[in-house]
């Protein structure tokens, strides 16, 4: 039996976990435009026993505070906070790009300079330098930069979206 066509899926969401969900809520809505679109949820094993998330994250987790962000293009961007067992300050790892796993996210923004010096402003920083990645086919320069959140997330922006980065290049 030939395989069937696989769809091509879709990103849903992406989640990040940080010590302050309230700081996190204030810098992703301001450096990147992102917008709460419910109330953020805090789930308390004494109060909800049987939650889902308690099935999946096991014993240990007793309570967790959640927000809950959309982006421009319709994926998700949650934001976790994990208030029992306590979240973890941030140690500095360095930029862990062999490491396997997650290494970066990426957000398509209209000015990569700006973007830096949002991120900059809000506690966040730069890894290495913004780069030039090319004209598009409307012949403007295209323009990336490696940034870390106050909270150790690396997060990549572009001037342009990744298909039209990535098409029609050798």
């Amino acid at each position: 039996m030939p395989p069937s066509a696989l769809h091509n899926h879709v990103i849903n969401h992406i989640a990040i976990s940080v010590p302050h969900l309230d700081a996190a809520i204030a810098f992703y809505t301001t450096c990147f435009g992102f917008q709460p679109i419910r109330r953020n949820r805090v789930t308390s094993r004494t109060s909800a026993p049987d939650a889902p998330i308690f099935r999946i994250y096991g014993d240990a987790l007793k309570e967790v505070k959640i927000a809950y962000l959309g982006t421009g293009n319709g994926v998700g961007f949650e934001i976790f906070e994990f208030v029992d067992p306590v979240c973890r300050e941030v140690v500095d790892r360095g930029f862990e790009f062999t490491t396997p796993g997650v290494f970066h996210i990426a957000v398509t923004v209209p000015d990569v300079e700006d973007a830096v010096s949002r991120v900059k402003e809000h506690g966040g920083r730069q890894i290495g330098e913004t780069v030039e990645l090319g004209r598009g086919v409307n012949g403007e320069m295209r323009f990336a930069a490696y940034l870390r959140d106050p909270w150790g997330t690396v997060v990549e922006v572009l001037s342009c979206g990744f298909e039209a980065l990535m098409a029609n290049r050798e």
